[in-house]
């Protein structure tokens, strides 16, 4: 083998060698030996793929030495590189944007090898436009603001030819330099066309998709920067030369209230944290990204989580000091300190949104200084506990109490918690609370200590908390099975109370405290397992009716409101819909204009469900949103999550509103998450299913893929199978077939012992054969397509079995199996043999059909339709193309169109 054949097999096999140090050491005596070998041409091929080699390998600093010498080689034997001539051109381009990162390759170098760019690109008759926007790229580094603005906008107006970047990475380019400048309009602007699909190449949308996320969250566009993490992060993940995007989707889950996403994704590459000589810039956009999330872990106190083998506050350390390490080359080499001020800003970003439902399960465990209590809900302003005096402490506790706020217990312990001896008045208040509270659970045991702190409060002369205290006690022997007992007490205290009130010494409100226990009273003997007597039902409510007059005669708006949301109920027992609707919405505006609105979630929600059951999801939407937005952070977990639900089931059911039930999906698996698992994994299909409908395949496979392996919790077959269907349906829109035909293939095994399921199942093995048929699987696609063909004839659903059968016939001819017997010449193919018999079963059946005709040759309800003549003629239009050799006529995949609502 001569020299250069010997160069040429070797660059070859180092072509084929992972990116790194050592295959540019190859290279590097390739490009000795072929220096010294003569032959021109081979020398430029071994130094192009050097200087790609060490673009790869993060060696920006040592491509000058290579290009210059090629560069050379291609003015000296212009006739011998001649070949490689465009390639030099645009690896020139290439490797000058490396220079242009690389914090090692001083500004001189920089900007004479963009002089050296723009000269030879002049000189071959190609525009300045990408050496334009490469000055842009530098200026922007160095901070000149006005030089990178004016050369990119230089660059925007240029010519465009055949060096110039593709249009969806100038695209991409144009929205950063936009980004960069605080522009996130004007980024987004030019990012338009690439996160809206129209501009694609190998890696886009993959980068704008992690650039765009934080550009719309702070232009208010939280549900598109969802999609774009769903979708993005899917492309990026794992992918060395997409780490800085990684790093972005890192700092988005940061900023968002999902940390324990963005550890997990961190833990998914923690290989990376390493340096592993890749491009300092990239390497930077990573550790950056990573190291917000960190630092956010850290406020958080988790420092001790575990990043890989280390725990994260250990990660973070070595992360900013390798951060500092870099910013401070990068300001040698600027003479400014702009990139160290960006990173800076970027590093101290704090959470632009509370939280943001990603359809992720996973969560933080609480931290240890936390104990092992649950998660304090959020509190009304006020002031800090620690700032608080007790006098404070105990007018928010009295104030909350006053509203029947639902953090009023909570106040009245941290008045309890302040470690003072309390004054008597408050530590009775105090246990008045948490009697209370423990009637809810015991309430015989809470009916003997009500009692005894109404005795306080008649020592201490409140005469008002007495008889409150009093009313409570006749509520709880009711309910604890005294009622007899329970309204006595109750009458009693009402008596009281009245005779209080007419000498003036209980106010409106003091009053309707105390009388209230007769309402509760009659109302617990509804109680129970049980339907009650009708008798109960309407003496219940007539007592709450009495009290609902009072109320509103008083004034005791909330108290109103209470009553005509008891009445409602009420009114549910005795099927009265329309009375009941009438007190919801009482009590909703009672509630409301009480100062009370989280009383009125309830009544707003049951409203919504009502509007949801009678046709009218708009007006449950309606309701339902307003119970969210009322109750807020007040609600009880599981009732939140039930009214979350029943917005998305309101959204669902009206046109056009799939990315809303995105929303409301995603944000209702939240609220489910630790309460149900089945329905937070219902919801997470339900957005799926959403993306699905609006053809974002990329956001739809994203939540399928997180809430699929979950499916074993308890869950309806045939929901599943249609669930695994759209799954297996936006895989094969991404080309992704043979995942594709796996969740088909499941589906189908799903559903094909049930009775009720028998059309699903036969959509679903035609599906799954399409699939295995895109991916290669040609011999199992064949028995697919005649397991669907049977299946579809046990439904007598002629149209799509000889589709299916048509499909197998073809299949047969692809894959060689349509062959004659090699021994008998005259033997016809096994294809031809199939299409011929499908092409009968169409004439037996269009002839059979025809003959039914009645003898006044008027057509009976026999007739062929105009589907089955169709196919007809189809099929012998397909039998004449088999017959003529066309192995490829018009089949026309796209003739099952019209099965797009297929589940």
């Amino acid at each position: 083998m001569s020299d250069t054949a010997a160069i040429r097999a070797d660059l070859q096999e180092c072509r084929a060698l992972p990116e790194g140090r050592h295959k540019a050491e190859r290279l590097e005596v390739l490009a000795a030996q072929a220096r010294t070998a003569g032959d021109r041409g081979l020398e430029g091929e071994v130094l192009l793929a050097l200087i790609e080699a060490y673009l790869y390998a993060a060696e920006g600093d040592r491509m000058p030495v290579a290009a210059g010498r090629l560069l050379r080689l291609l003015d000296d034997f212009p006739a011998e590189l001649g070949r490689l001539t465009y390639s030099i051109y645009w690896q020139l381009k290439w490797m000058t944007h490396s220079l242009v990162n690389n914090p090692a390759v001083p500004l001189e170098t920089s900007h004479r090898w963009l002089d050296e760019l723009q000269s030879r690109y002049r000189e071959r008759g190609y525009s300045p436009r990408p050496v334009l926007a490469l000055r842009s790229l530098l200026a922007q580094e160095t901070g000149d603001v006005e030089a990178a603005a004016a050369a990119m906008e230089a660059s925007i107006a240029a010519p465009d030819d055949e060096m110039a970047d593709c249009e969806a990475c100038e695209h991409n380019g144009w929205g950063a330099w936009r980004e960069a400048a605080g522009d996130d309009e004007g980024a987004l602007e030019f990012w338009a066309p690439l996160l809206g699909g129209r501009l694609t190449c190998a890696e886009e949308p993959h980068r704008v998709l992690g650039q765009a996320l934080l550009p719309l969250l702070r232009t208010g566009r939280a549900d598109d920067a969802r999609g774009a993490h769903l979708k993005g992060y899917q492309l990026a993940r794992r992918t060395l030369s997409l780490r800085e995007t990684v790093g972005q989707h890192i700092e988005f889950c940061a900023l968002t209230g999902n940390e324990a996403r963005g550890l997990e994704i961190l833990t998914e590459h923690v290989a990376w944290l390493p340096p592993q000589g890749e491009e300092v810039s990239r390497r930077l956009g990573f550790i950056c990204g990573a190291a917000v999330l960190l630092r956010r872990l850290a406020a958080l106190g988790y420092d001790d989580l575990p990043v890989g083998d280390r725990t994260a506050g250990a990660v973070l350390c070595d992360l900013e000091r390798e951060i500092g390490d870099i910013c401070a080359r990068y300001d040698a080499r600027n003479g400014t300190r702009v990139v160290s001020e960006q990173v800076a800003a970027r590093l101290s970003r704090e959470p632009l949104l509370d939280r943001l439902p990603l359809g992720s399960p996973v969560r933080l465990p609480r931290p240890a200084a936390a104990g092992a209590t649950g998660p304090v809900p959020p509190r009304p302003a006020q002031a800090s506990p620690a700032q608080a005096s007790l006098d404070e402490l105990v007018a928010e506790a009295r104030r909350l109490s006053a509203l029947r706020h639902p953090h009023a217990d909570e106040a009245w312990e941290r008045v309890a918690a302040t470690g003072s001896e309390l004054p008597e008045p408050v530590a009775a208040q105090v246990e008045f609370r948490r009697a209370g509270t423990a009637m809810e659970q015991d309430p015989g045991a809470a009916h003997p200590r009500l009692l005894a702190v109404a005795e306080r409060f008649e020592r201490l002369g409140d005469r008002a908390h007495a008889l409150e205290a009093r009313a409570a006690a006749a509520v709880a022997l009711a309910y604890a099975g005294d009622r007899a007992g329970g309204e006595s007490l109750a009458e009693t205290v009402t008596a009281e109370a009245a005779a209080a009130y007419a000498r003036g010494a209980l106010d409106a409100g003091e009053y309707l405290a105390a009388r209230r226990a007769g309402a509760y009273v009659a109302v617990s003997t509804l109680a129970g397992p049980d339907q009650p007597a009708e008798t109960d039902i309407q003496a219940a409510r007539a007592r709450v009716e009495a009290e609902l007059s009072t109320a509103e005669e008083l004034g005791g708006t909330g108290r109103a409101g209470a009553y005509h949301d008891i009445l409602a109920r009420i009114c549910f027992l005795l099927g009265d819909l329309d009375a009941a609707r009438t007190h919801l919405t009482a009590a909703v505006d009672r509630y409301r204009d009480a100062g009370m609105p989280w009383h009125a979630a309830r009544p707003a929600g049951m409203l919504g469900r009502i509007a949801l059951d009678h046709g009218d999801p708009k007006g449950a939407e309606d309701h339902v949103s307003t119970a969210l937005e009322w109750g807020g952070d007040l609600l009880p977990a599981d009732e939140a999550a039930e009214l979350s639900s029943l917005l998305v089931e309101a959204l669902g059911r009206q046109p056009g509103r799939q990315l809303d039930v995105v929303a409301a999906a995603l944000a209702a698996a939240d609220r489910w998450d630790g309460i149900s698992e089945a329905d937070a994994l219902h919801n997470i299909f339900a957005a799926a299913g959403a993306y699905h409908a609006l053809d974002r395949h990329g956001e739809a496979i994203a939540l399928f893929e997180e809430a699929m392996p979950r499916v074993e919790v308890p869950y309806e077959a045939r929901a599943v199978a249609r669930t695994r269907a759209q799954y297996g349906r936006s895989l094969t829109e991404l080309g992704r077939h043979l995942e594709a035909a796996e969740q088909l293939v499941m589906a189908a095994g799903l559903v094909q012992d049930d009775p009720e399921a028998k059309e699903l199942n036969a959509e679903l093995a035609w599906s799954a054969a399409e699939a295995l048929q895109f991916a290669g699987r040609m011999d199992e696609a064949l028995l697919a397509y005649q397991r669907a063909a049977r299946l579809w004839g046990d439904l007598d659903q002629i149209v799509p079995r000889v589709r299916c059968l048509r499909s197998a016939a073809w299949l047969m001819v692809w894959t060689d199996s349509g062959d004659g017997d090699g021994d008998d010449a005259t033997a016809e193919a096994p294809a031809v043999t199939a299409m011929r018999a499908v092409l009968a079963e169409l004439e037996s059946l269009t002839l059979g059909l025809r003959e039914a005709e009645s003898p006044e040759s008027q057509p009976s309800k026999s007739e062929p339709s105009d589907e089955v003549v169709s196919e007809l003629a189809e099929t012998r239009r397909q039998l004449q193309a088999m017959l003529d050799g066309d192995l490829y006529p018009d089949l026309d995949f796209e003739e099952d169109a019209d099965r797009e609502d297929r589940p």
